[in-house]
Order: structure tokens, then sequence, then C-alpha cells
């Protein structure tokens, strides 16, 4: 955490001033809920090497905390899956990556291997 502040108007709260992360970017919109308020960190985009299209973008994932929530004020990693947004704990994201692993040697090499078969005119 750092000295700074932030001020954003709610709808609900009027001006709501709330201490500002280092890894926040500022960018704070009037909110309609003070609930609804949020830091965002920097884009963090993997991607991956194609023959046709060069690099392209398989997710991103960014830090995100809404201090306010109800139900999880923590910091989190939001990662964009499938088109929506997830915000994963340390703990998820770990199991996400190990999900990421075991997608790799498994069923994706099986597919490699399938194919190197089929290449091979087998």
């Amino acid at each position: 955490m750092s000295d700074r502040t932030v001020t954003v108007f709610t709808a609900d709260h009027g001006d709501v001033t709330m201490p500002e992360p280092l890894w926040c970017l500022g960018d704070h919109p009037a909110e309609g809920y003070r609930e609804d308020v949020e830091h965002r960190g920097e884009d963090i985009v993997l991607t991956v090497p194609t023959p046709c299209h060069g690099e392209v973008q398989l997710t991103t994932l960014t830090l995100v905390q809404r201090p306010f929530s109800p139900t999880d004020p923590h910091v989190r990693m939001s990662v964009d899956l499938d088109g929506d947004w997830h915000d994963l704990s340390s703990a998820s994201l770990a199991a996400l990556a190990d999900a990421m692993v075991v997608l790799a040697v498994g069923p994706l090499h099986r597919s490699i291997e399938r194919l190197q078969l089929l290449e091979d005119g087998q």
C-alpha cells in the first residue's frame, strides 16, 4: 500500500476517498455504487506464436481490487477466459496454471502425436 489516495464520486455515497495502491493505474471513473469502485493494474497479455499470424493473444491478466465489495474486497488477478473475466486468488491462479500444464502435457501432446502420425501417412 502507499500513502496515495484517490477520490471517486459514487451515486450512493457521494465522494469516496480511499488509499491508492502503487500497482493501480489510477483510472477511476465515477461509479454508480461504492461497492463497484475498483483498482485496476496494468494488463499482462499472454501470447502464443502462430505460423500464420505471428504472436496472438491467448489471455489477459490484470490485478484488480474492489475495496468496498461486500463479497470480496481482496486483491485478485482478473483473467480473461472465453470472453469473461474471472477474479482469482493466488491459489486459484496456481490451480489455473496447473490445469494449463495438464492440458499441455495431456490432450495437447496426444493431439501432436496423432497429427505427426497423420502427417507421416499412418
